[in-house]
């Protein structure tokens, strides 16, 4: 639904992402592969041939996964003004 047609207040501006089904399913699968198995691979990569270096990118590519997992928390809530304003 456009946020037009929500009533535009900055409530329903703030709390509704505005992504579509599809962009949400992609951030879902970015951020289960981001969170547990690509560090875990970085990690046995660091492991196993001494590199300091793979535990730095293990540690950051954690970072970006959890972030797009916050974002995808906060989208699927169902906040109480976008339930009165239909923008589920």
């Amino acid at each position: 639904m456009a946020q037009g047609a929500m009533g535009g207040s900055f409530n329903t501006r703030e709390y509704f992402h505005g992504q579509t089904e599809k962009i949400v399913k992609i951030i879902k699968w970015s951020f289960l592969i981001l969170v547990f198995p690509v560090p875990l691979l970085l990690l046995t990569i660091g492991l196993i041939y001494n590199l300091s270096i793979a535990f730095i990118l293990a540690a950051i590519v954690q970072y970006v996964g959890l972030i797009a997992e916050r974002w995808f928390f906060f989208a699927q809530a169902r906040h109480p003004q976008n339930i009165y304003y239909q923008a589920t």
